[in-house]
């Protein structure tokens, strides 16, 4: 894939990330004709992935999008996010600004690409990986990342809503994989397939376990994974803390996502 066609694949398979978020969180709802992907999955939360707002097809007008988004998340949240693709949504962040919605300019996260597998890194002594595949490998899963993103300012409460079906982890085109030192949970990651490419999601490490290399180990794991699963490439959008990290694996920068944050009426 060539760059334009990389960052189109990837903004469709983050609608297909909030689609599986939609389909496998208890309560949740989806709102998406292929143009605009909304969903709703914890209605105390308004972050993107938990009330978000996609707009995927780019010829659809942002006052249109504006509105549906309104509407669909009217009497559902207090809160909701819209993704803003720096390479594609001007034209939406202009017209969010404009009809009220606060611009976390500020704020992005770098849409990140790897086309080859990065050199496995070395396993510190006593770690083992362990694929998720039943109950158990869920709950492990979730016990690293309710506590790796607590300084993400994502609440713990959040995490296990959402990843509270084994589907949510394990899927036809999902893989997840979780670190263990000893006994100990310590470190997680996710991959979604979707559209030629694949997702890198919800990487994390305990706090007590940071700054021995596991983020990077659960990472080349999940783009084995990915690569796996037939994707020509593997994507991600990376946190302040990753981004090093997913650097001198070999990731690159090809975009940025911004948010534009609203109440409905």
């Amino acid at each position: 894939m060539d760059g334009d066609e990389l960052l189109a694949a990837g903004d469709r398979n983050l609608g297909a990330v909030l689609r599986h978020a939609a389909a496998t969180t208890p309560d949740a709802a989806i709102d998406d004709d292929g143009r605009l992907v909304m969903v709703s999955t914890v209605p105390t939360w308004p972050g993107p992935y938990h009330n978000g707002c996609l707009r995927l097809d780019r010829t659809l007008p942002p006052s249109e999008a504006l509105a549906r988004a309104d509407e669909f998340f009217t009497g559902r949240v207090r809160g909701y996010t819209v993704w803003i693709a720096a390479h594609a949504d001007a034209d939406l962040e202009e017209a969010a600004v404009g009809a009220g919605l606060t611009s976390l300019g500020d704020a992005s996260a770098p849409r990140m690409a790897i086309d080859h597998l990065p050199a496995a890194p070395p396993v510190p002594a006593g770690v083992t990986l362990e694929e998720v595949v039943d109950e158990a490998g869920r709950q492990a899963y979730v016990d690293v990342t309710a506590v790796a993103y607590v300084d993400a300012f994502l609440p713990a409460e959040v995490v296990r809503v959402q990843l509270a079906n084994l589907e949510s982890l394990r899927a036809d085109n999902v893989r997840a994989v979780v670190a263990t030192d000893g006994d100990e949970p310590v470190a997680a990651a996710m991959v979604l397939a979707s559209d030629g490419i694949a997702s890198v999601q919800l990487v994390g490490t305990v706090p007590a376990a940071r700054r021995r290399g596991l983020a990077e180990v659960v990472t080349q794991w999940t783009v084995q994974a990915g690569f796996d699963l037939g994707a020509e490439a593997v994507v991600l959008e990376a946190s302040e803390m990753g981004e090093p990290v997913y650097r001198r694996m070999g990731f690159v920068e090809l975009s940025r996502y911004r948010w534009c944050f609203g109440a409905p009426a």
